[in-house]
């Protein structure tokens, strides 16, 4: 319980439940505009069916309304998240560190983020850890083994 209320005081502390900084959605952008979502959301994606005036006044609005795509709905619809995760031992070991730098490099260059994991040697704890990535979806998983 305490763990929640901390993540939820980060939370509003770094501003995510702050209505001012809030995106805005693309059925937020359609109401506003009056047009259907699907429209704004081909608008914003340079669908040629849409016209040049239509496109400018969506991008326009998405951007007064501070409107960012929802990374998970598209993840969704592209069945990937472009995440991997990696499951080593421990980074303080100088092996490790250079593994994982050259492992975010290359990820980086194929715009795949990297998620860590340290098992501490303890397979208890490299269970948990794989659990909890298999949740997150990750794309792949690179470990090296208690």
């Amino acid at each position: 319980m305490i763990r929640e209320i901390k993540a939820l005081f980060l939370y509003k502390a770094l501003g995510f439940m702050n209505k001012v900084n809030k995106p805005a959605t693309i059925k937020e952008i359609a109401k506003k505009l009056k047009i259907s979502p699907s429209t704004v959301s081909r608008a914003l994606n340079d669908h040629p069916s849409i016209g040049l005036v239509t496109t400018m006044r969506v991008k326009k609005m998405a951007e007064e309304l501070n409107y960012e795509p929802n990374q998970t709905a598209i993840f969704f619809k592209q069945r990937k998240t472009f995440t991997i995760a990696v499951i080593l031992p421990s980074l303080s070991e100088p092996f490790f560190s250079f593994a994982i730098s050259e492992i975010e490099n290359v990820a980086s260059d194929h715009r795949y983020t990297v998620l860590m994991g340290q098992s501490l040697d303890d397979p208890n704890r490299e269970e948990q850890i794989l659990k909890t990535f298999k949740n997150h979806r990750v794309d792949g998983i690179l470990m090296s083994i208690a």
